[in-house]
């Protein structure tokens, strides 16, 4: 094993300890605010959280252009002058960029709460756009214990303030964002003493900066379209649930939503040190890497699958007012299947291969099937149900397409997996959605012991290649 795996190895574990502890303060997050805030305060708190989705795209990719060009490079071999102008002009048209939008959008929103949820929206969004800056530095220099540091220093500042409302009994959502923001202010400062090198730099003139600027958007835009048009898949539908049956009903939907994207979230861990490792990789290596990988997070992502009745049942128990939604685990715990490999795996290979176009034009082609899909189940049928049940079959879509376009790239086989892995997963949701029960979990655990035994000889070879695996 050389030093370059035993350092993929020793980021990895920065990377996945954060993730890990992230997603225990997001377990923790998501089993105590619905207890903390009841089901209105909980809601306005998903509110703020959805619109910081979308207002993080303000940023036109200038963030993304960064990470793009200056991936896989040394930190020391950075130009100070460069990065520190960046920063700062990023700084300055966030700031302004609140300021308008966030003055004009609420002389046309009524009431209090929802005008509050948009003013601070935009103040903690601006703060996390530069703490993101700076989190993309790291990670494109591979300076991934720092970067995991920043992630751990937030989460736990926030988790601190959960705390503090179950103490002292504050049942107001507005206490949890203040916590947030001052969480997220916090971990920005710790990031610009990490990279005070770069960012306490003498800047560049207006010119240069603004040249500089115009190329990092032009190279980093098609990302964040990606990045925006992935949101919008499952945005759309959750856009149409808050105007079709309220934001209380919104609220309870978002929780089990919240659940799956925590497993995507840690699956994606490795991606952030998959990306600037594999701009240093040989494009010869880039097919077994895939494949390798691919199996490693393909079958324990399928295995996670087999948790979904005793994790409703313990849900149910623990918060009986969102029994009802936490139905809905057994469509969209599935999500981290697909979903997962194409944010960790596919999308990182594509942007190494620098073809962003491909995941723009994938998530577009999704986008629009999705206004359609929810066109009809919401506004035509009014079933929520379906309209849930088509956000998996979407994931799925995503991520066949745009496996099967990376396919092409590297050169490899993927239809017999594929095949196997959509089989599973609706024997999953047939079991648990369908039939129900412990019926329907003894279905799923005989099928995927079948799926083993099928994919035995592979997942051996792929444990042997991956001990061989020299990057």
């Amino acid at each position: 094993m050389n030093s370059k795996f035993k350092s993929f190895i020793k980021n990895f574990s920065y990377a996945f300890m954060a993730n890990v502890i992230t997603m225990l303060i997001s377990v923790i997050m998501t089993l105590f605010l619905p207890k903390i805030l009841g089901v209105e305060e909980f809601s306005y708190w998903q509110l703020y959280l959805f619109y910081g989705t979308y207002i993080m795209y303000s940023s036109l990719g200038w963030c993304d252009g960064l990470y793009l060009k200056y991936g896989g490079k040394e930190y020391d071999k950075l130009n100070p002058k460069m990065i520190s102008s960046q920063f700062w002009y990023l700084a300055i048209y966030e700031t302004l960029f609140s300021i308008i939008f966030a003055g004009a959008l609420i002389l046309f929103i009524d009431g209090i709460d929802k005008r509050f949820v948009i003013i601070i929206s935009f103040i903690s969004t601006t703060i996390n756009i530069l703490r993101y800056m700076l989190q993309y530095i790291l990670e494109a220099t591979n300076r991934i214990r720092e970067y995991s540091t920043i992630i751990i220093t937030e989460r736990l500042l926030f988790v601190t303030g959960v705390g503090i409302c179950w103490i002292a009994h504050i049942d107001d959502y507005r206490f949890l964002i203040y916590s947030e923001v001052v969480a997220r202010t916090i971990a920005a400062i710790v990031g610009m003493l990490y990279c005070r090198r770069v960012i306490f730099s003498k800047m560049l003139p207006c010119q240069e900066t603004l040249t500089e600027a115009k190329d990092l958007i032009k190279g980093g835009y098609k990302l964040l379209c990606a990045n925006l048009t992935s949101q919008l898949v499952i945005g759309i539908v959750r856009f149409a649930i808050e105007d079709k049956w309220g934001t209380i009903q919104f609220g309870k939907v978002s929780l089990t939503l919240s659940m799956s994207n925590m497993l995507i979230t840690c699956i994606s861990a490795i991606g952030i040190v998959l990306f600037p490792t594999l701009r240093r990789t040989s494009e010869e290596k880039l097919p077994q890497i895939y494949m390798v990988i691919r199996t490693f997070i393909g079958v324990p992502s399928l295995a996670i699958l087999m948790f979904y009745m005793p994790m409703k049942l313990l849900l149910s128990m623990w918060l009986p007012q969102y029994a009802e939604s936490l139905k809905y685990l057994a469509i969209l715990l599935p999500m981290c299947v697909f979903e997962g490999r194409t944010q960790l795996l596919i999308n990182t290979y594509l942007k190494t291969l620098r073809k962003e176009n491909l995941i723009l034009t994938v998530n577009i082609l999704t986008v629009f099937i999705s206004l359609v899909t929810t066109g009809i189940s919401v506004y035509v049928f009014e079933n929520m149900d379906v309209a849930v049940a088509a956000i998996i079959v979407m994931m799925i879509f995503k991520c066949f397409v745009a496996e099967l376009l990376i396919s092409k790239l590297i050169n490899i086989s993927i239809y017999k997996d594929t095949l196997l892995e959509i089989l599973l997963t609706a024997i999953f949701i047939i079991g648990s959605w369908i039939i129900g029960g412990y019926p329907g979990l003894v279905l799923y655990i005989v099928a995927f012991g079948i799926y083993l035994i099928i994919k035995w000889k592979n997942i051996k070879y792929t444990i042997k290649s991956a001990k061989s695996i020299m990057f």
